[in-house]
């Protein structure tokens, strides 16, 4: 018994090195590439370094800063988009049956299969004939159309699993649909929304072409401002940019996983 124990640490501390190495390693070459200019093969690494692509990041120009708060903005309207439609969506059709379900089904689920460019060029023409939508909000539009299925199906997997029990019961003792829904469904939904919105917020800050489509180019996020660079074959300014755009992504990491961390404990004591 004890030795299968220490099997199975060492197997648990194996896969976690494994898996940090797997984490880890693409940033090696992006912070070596971000201090240099030229990094030619088969050098192992580079004969001269240089912080002119991170002083071009921290200044003015480099604009990094605008594309950070942009990326954020955009990225908390797709949110609130997601939550307002995705939630009522999903559990519409987790736990109801109707005419036509397959059908609503199929096209929330479409823009996983079909090319959203055609989708997002009518978009881009109604946003323009009506001109009081400003490039937030039109962007956001263009991104919850990319991050609706993937939301959708995190939050529908997850009233599949919940099932209508607990709701019969609850309105067998007199309990509304919003009162169901706020101390049945959201305890029990929480740890599905929160991996939903993680990847709604990745997701739309990794978009480079619904926001040029949708904004015309005016609204720089991290992709618009990293694209050029990308285009001309600058590895030293996109490295950086690339580290850049991790941090926010890092951070949500963290607090996606402080906050699991605290609903169990939630859980954990309730039970108790």
């Amino acid at each position: 018994m004890v030795k299968r124990k220490r099997a199975q640490r060492i197997l648990i501390i194996i896969f976690i090195i494994l898996f940090s190495l797997f984490f880890l390693l693409p940033f090696i070459p992006l912070t070596v590439w971000s201090f240099t200019k030229q990094w030619p093969w088969p050098l192992l690494l580079p004969e001269k370094w240089s912080i002119d692509s991170w002083k071009y990041l921290l200044s003015a120009s480099g604009r990094a800063g605008e594309g950070i708060v942009n990326s954020l903005i955009v990225a908390a309207l797709t949110l609130m988009g997601n939550l307002l439609l995705g939630i009522p969506a999903a559990r519409t059709l987790a736990q109801y049956e109707f005419r036509g379900k397959m059908i609503v089904f199929s096209i929330l689920l479409a823009p996983l299969f079909i090319p959203y460019t055609v989708s997002i060029m009518g978009m881009f023409d109604f946003a323009i004939r009506f001109d009081f939508i400003n490039d937030y909000i039109s962007v956001a539009i263009a991104h919850l159309l990319v991050t609706l299925p993937y939301f959708v199906a995190t939050i529908w997997f997850q009233f599949r699993l919940i099932g209508r029990k607990l709701q019969e019961a609850a309105i067998s003792l007199g309990a509304n649909e919003w009162k169901i829904f706020i101390w049945i469904e959201w305890p029990l939904l929480l740890p599905s929304i929160l991996l939903g919105s993680f990847l709604v917020i990745v997701i739309s800050f990794s978009q480079y072409l619904p926001t040029w489509i949708m904004s015309g180019g005016t609204l720089l996020t991290i992709p618009l401002i990293m694209f050029p660079f990308a285009s001309s074959g600058n590895s030293s300014i996109v490295a950086a940019y690339s580290l850049v755009f991790f941090v926010p992504i890092l951070v949500l990491m963290i607090m996606y996983y402080l906050l699991l961390r605290i609903n169990s404990r939630k859980h954990f004591m309730d039970r108790r």
